[in-house]
């Protein structure tokens, strides 16, 4: 029940978001890449990514081997929640924290999202190598 409420939640916040807006904020787009991760939808995952098609591609690669080892480990995401948006002040780069709740029952409070700003639309900054 806590789960259905928590989810009715989020689809709400996300909503009003992108209806008062009109575009995805990094918070909405972390909340997307949680669930695209949660689906196994890492093609859709690393579209978030300021990348070429082939650093996506490798993304996707490195993701699909790793990615799903490691939920399948971690029992896959139970929920998440959105603890905290801090957006440069030249408005260029922001920085999202994500709670992650694993059905292991293990808890990541410190999942950070990198986001810089394309084209005026927030993108995953590149992963450094």
């Amino acid at each position: 029940m806590k789960k259905l409420a928590f989810l009715l939640s989020a689809i709400l916040v996300m909503s009003i978001t992108l209806v008062s807006c009109g575009k995805p904020t990094p918070s909405s787009i972390t909340a997307d890449c949680i669930e695209y991760i949660q689906k196994g939808d890492y093609a859709a995952y690393v579209n978030t990514f300021d990348a070429t098609d082939e650093e996506k591609a490798e993304l996707q690669e490195m993701f699909e081997k790793k990615g799903k080892a490691i939920m399948e480990k971690q029992q896959g995401i139970a929920s998440y929640e959105i603890v905290e948006e801090k957006i440069s002040e030249d408005g260029l780069t922001a920085v999202v924290n994500a709670k992650i709740t694993y059905g292991n029952g293990e808890v990541d409070e410190n999942n950070k999202f990198n986001f810089v700003k394309v084209n005026d639309e927030w993108k995953q900054a590149p992963i450094k190598k």
